[in-house]
Order: C-alpha cells, then structure tokens, then sequence
C-alpha cells in the first residue's frame, strides 16, 4: 500500500493559521525538514491522519523570519532549533529555545548552501 501524500506551498504568513487548522482537525505533526538552495530555504511541515500524509512547503528567502509552530505543536521544538541552528532559518517565537547549543558545531549554519565553505572543501 502506498499513502497517499499531497503537498501545499503556502506563503509564510499562512504558516501558523494552517496549523491551526490542521490541529483542530487533529492532524498529528510528523516532522520538519529543511532544505538549503542557492538563495533560500525550503521548509517542510509534514503531518498524518489516519494514514495519510500533508505537507506544507514554505520558501524561507535569507532575511524573511518565520514564525514558531510551537504554541500549536510543542514537540516542534527539536525541529526548530535543529533548523535554526544547521540551515540558519529565522524563526521567531519559539518558547523553547536552545539558542544555539542543541549541537557542537565546528561552523555557523553548516547545511546552509549560504554557509561558507572551509577551504578544504572549495
């Protein structure tokens, strides 16, 4: 059997309004990934309901701030530090906040295709 999984590509500011929603209709978040391109992020919010998968997409340009899912969802906030920290998405409101230590990192931002490269890697 394959699920079924259906994609939205939503506007930043729709962010918190449609998970709002989805809660409401008890949809259980999954997970968030991100994805670092050439001149932004890709976020994904992916979340289940009876065996069926929806994802909202978002496209985070480097000086857009987008707003925390965990007043929502709670168990966002590994998530969201993890995002912040490794693709340097800025995400505002987030009430568990790890300011930067949820790994040891050698570099800021390491997973960013904005990130800066060492040397040995150019």
């Amino acid at each position: 059997m394959v699920e079924t999984q259906k994609t939205d590509a939503v506007e930043i500011s729709e962010l918190t309004t449609r998970c709002l929603t989805l809660s409401a209709e008890s949809w259980r978040m999954v997970q968030i990934s991100c994805t670092g391109l050439p001149s932004a992020n890709e976020v994904n919010y992916t979340f289940d309901r009876d065996y069926e998968f929806y994802n909202l997409r978002i496209i985070v340009p480097p000086e857009e701030t987008i707003p925390s899912i965990q007043s929502v969802y709670p168990c966002a906030f590994l998530y969201e530090n993890e995002i912040r920290e490794l693709f340097g998405v800025k995400i505002a409101g987030m009430a568990v906040d790890f300011n930067g230590s949820l790994y040891k990192i050698s570099q800021p931002t390491p997973f960013s295709e904005l990130a800066e490269k060492p040397k040995e890697l150019e």
